[in-house]
């Protein structure tokens, strides 16, 4: 009886040890609600990045290392079915489409990731909008224009904070990548290439990315947001080429006001003519109210004018959902 105890003793002190230097987390998001757009209304999904599940991991190795991985997948929450948006390579839908990557974390040194990743210029635009990166008919998203989007079979390396100040670069394999995802190209035309610096202190983040696809279409954009307490306001400016002969230029300016457990948010995006395409403009307003930490009922609308739009994109858009968080 003893030696039994003692063995169950020196087990779960093993298992202590272990459950300490690793661990995996589920995390995610599900959101719904009623959405008028482009001439359709109906119950729908305000976008494919509120309805999605991520598998993340960490194993101590110690010495300040440590393996990490990320798997994340996208599905529509009206439907149940696999968010196939740019998800395909002929017709086989990626299951962990967005981010599938395992790679190694050093404190001194960084992190190298390798794998299916969302490359530096569309990791950062995402976090200088007030509408949640382009989710709800109200944002005022820039887009990235033909930015890679997400690379195969890439490497990304990302740096340690130095005093605030982070670098990002990555490539990856010419061959293997999705049209819709390397900016219209042909696949496996070129290496598509990344570069991005951040910076962030107290209320003022500014961050400067720079890719090149793979039909060496290039843009670079420039981010920056501030929290002056009574709103935070983002910033976004993007050039780039949008074919051989033609680039494009896309701003965006937005807030979200605090009022007690809302948030006010309004925003004003101009995006110009790329020598195909006419100009555009769009007027987003918005309210978030939290009824917790991880659950928001919110209503959003979103105008837009401009010679490149149908009659349709031309109406009010709006839209009235829940989004859940875990």
């Amino acid at each position: 009886m003893k030696k039994t105890l003692l063995a169950l003793a020196v087990l779960g002190s093993f298992v202590g040890a272990a459950s300490a230097q690793s661990s995996v987390t589920l995390s995610g998001s599900v959101d719904l609600g009623f959405k008028k757009a482009n001439g359709v209304k109906g119950i729908d999904s305000p976008g494919s990045g509120r309805n999605a599940f991520t598998l993340s991991g960490v194993e101590d190795l110690g010495n300040g290392t440590s393996a990490i991985f990320l798997l994340n997948h996208r599905f529509s929450t009206d439907t149940g079915a696999i968010n196939v948006a740019g998800n395909t390579t002929g017709t086989s839908p990626q299951y962990f489409w967005r981010n599938a990557w395992v790679g190694l974390r050093n404190s001194a040194a960084g992190e190298v990731r390798l794998g299916r990743i969302l490359m530096p210029l569309q990791d950062m635009n995402g976090g200088y909008e007030s509408f949640n990166g382009g989710d709800t008919v109200g944002n005022v998203h820039t887009g990235g224009g033909k930015a890679t989007v997400r690379a195969t079979n890439a490497v990304y390396y990302k740096s340690p904070s130095l005093g605030g100040l982070v670098v990002h670069l990555a490539t990856a394999e010419a061959d293997g990548q999705i049209t819709q995802e390397c900016g219209t190209c042909a696949p496996g035309a070129e290496r598509p290439v990344g570069a991005a610096v951040a910076y962030g202190a107290g209320p003022l983040s500014v961050g400067l990315a720079y890719d090149k696809n793979g039909a060496e279409h290039k843009t670079v954009g420039l981010y920056a947001k501030y929290n002056f307490g009574v709103a935070l306001v983002n910033v976004q400016y993007e050039k780039g080429d949008v074919s051989a002969t033609a680039e494009q230029k896309r701003a965006s300016i937005s807030a979200g006001i605090p009022v007690g457990a809302a948030t006010v948010k309004v925003g004003y995006r101009k995006q110009g003519a790329d020598g195909t395409n006419k100009s555009d403009n769009k007027l987003g307003l918005g309210v978030d109210y939290a009824l917790s930490k991880r659950t928001t009922v919110y209503a959003d609308m979103g105008k837009s004018s401009g010679d490149s739009l149908s009659a349709a994109a031309e109406k009010t858009q709006y839209d009235l959902g829940i989004w859940h968080k875990f």
